[in-house]
């Protein structure tokens, strides 16, 4: 068995597209993250003792997964983010999407319609939709069916390094690190809409979402904000960030790898532009 996620996850859709039965593996899959979760929860107990030295070295005995999140295995001194909401509030209602533009009107501000919108899912810090992160822009076209419409190049010297691919029929972003897929923002007026737990992500009011999420979210240090306000859920791979649509703004999810959780380093000037 591959010690990489993604490529896990794409062995459970191929199997799962020719008619085979895939409950055992994705059941073998949320086990075996549930397990690494309490590692890494144990290993970073100052309290811990044994246990979160045997913690520890379990952690450092796993093989190198690139699709995950790193775990540092040991105490993080950076959590300044806000504590997430107490199990005994009441949950928050799910957020809804805009209902989209009245037919007929195709102004510049267009929202598409719920009927419009393609069905999306994503597992953290392995992909989202039919996009897996480490893919390059030729094999993403080739899954979307589409060429890119902008294409974003950066120079060094001779050579050139993409930055970012936008796909407008499918309505996302995709952006690159040394010529592989790190990041998908989908567009909030365009994009396909992306669930979480039934909850719609894309075209919502960013309070909602971000209520939502942070009610959602239990681990400590996961949530964080970049320097223009977004929140960005590190336990996820997912950060929200608000774009415009005439007089209203509705979200523009971003589903990330964890060396992009840094938004205002990872993100091209271009990105920030999109509010």
């Amino acid at each position: 068995m591959s010690a990489d996620s993604y490529y896990r996850w794409i062995a459970r859709e191929r199997l799962a597209a020719w008619g085979e039965d895939v409950t055992g593996l994705v059941t073998a899959e949320k086990e075996r993250r549930a397990a690494l979760d309490r590692a890494g929860e144990l290993a970073e107990d100052p309290f811990g003792g044994q246990e979160q030295e045997q913690a520890i070295r379990r952690l450092e005995e796993q093989p190198e997964d690139t699709a995950a999140p790193k775990r540092l295995g040991r105490r993080r001194e950076d959590r300044t983010a806000p504590i997430p909401a107490a199990l005994h509030e009441p949950a928050p209602e799910q957020p809804v999407a805009a209902a989209g533009s009245e037919a007929g009107y195709c102004g510049p501000w267009r929202i598409a319609r719920e009927e419009e919108r393609a069905e999306w899912t994503f597992t953290p810090y392995v992909g989202v939709g039919p996009l897996h992160f480490g893919m390059t822009l030729e094999e993403i076209t080739r899954v979307l069916g589409e060429g890119p419409a902008v294409s974003s190049y950066s120079h060094h010297s001779e050579d050139q390094q993409l930055n970012y691919a936008d796909f407008a029929e499918s309505g996302i972003r995709a952006l690159f690190h040394d010529g592989r897929l790190g990041c998908v923002a989908a567009d909030a007026l365009t994009g396909p809409q992306v669930r979480l737990d039934a909850a719609p992500l894309t075209g919502c009011a960013p309070s909602h979402v971000e209520d939502w999420l942070v009610h959602r979210t239990t681990r400590p240090g996961s949530l964080s904000y970049s320097v223009a306000g977004d929140p960005v859920f590190a336990d996820l791979g997912l950060a929200i960030r608000s774009q415009r649509a005439g007089d209203i703004v509705l979200t523009r999810p971003l589903f990330l790898l964890h060396d992009w959780l840094d938004l205002w380093h990872a993100l091209p000037s271009e990105e920030w532009n999109c509010s």
